[in-house]
């Protein structure tokens, strides 16, 4: 059980020290996992469980919220706040309601979103393109 804690403060330490072009398909990839467990736990009734899920898919959006590029220009990075506000507004309705219709909409536009970063950051900085990324099974 110690080794456990071990390795989720080397994730951490991993997550934060990545460049914006690493972190954020990571935080994809754990909002997604967040939404999928959330799915499961709607679907399974365990209700004490959601709003824990909930909680932290949320804390995953903020973070990904301060990965906007405060350099690209004030339109775009408006459109890109309003998506993750969407995402926000989203995730607390599909736990709210627990409609599981909303949730699996909501999981493939994380993956599209997914998808396409990590192929913008692929052609982009081919260089620093990584083996272990992978579309999370999107």
């Amino acid at each position: 059980m110690g080794g456990s804690v071990y390795t989720s403060k080397y994730v951490d330490n991993d997550i934060v020290s990545r460049a914006r072009d690493r972190l954020v398909p990571v935080l994809h990839e754990h909002l997604l996992t967040h939404l999928r467990r959330l799915q499961g736990e709607i679907q399974q009734r365990h209700i004490d469980r959601v709003a824990e899920t909930l909680a932290q898919a949320s804390l995953l959006v903020a973070e990904l919220t301060t990965t906007v590029d405060r350099d690209l220009s004030d339109d775009e990075a408006r459109r890109i706040d309003a998506l993750y506000a969407y995402l926000e507004r989203e995730i607390q309705e599909s736990g709210r309601t627990m409609d599981q219709h909303r949730l699996t909409k909501l999981i493939g536009m994380i993956c599209s979103l997914h998808e396409s970063w990590v192929i913008a950051t692929r052609t982009r900085w081919p260089q620093t393109a990584r083996p272990d990324e992978s579309l999370h099974g999107c």
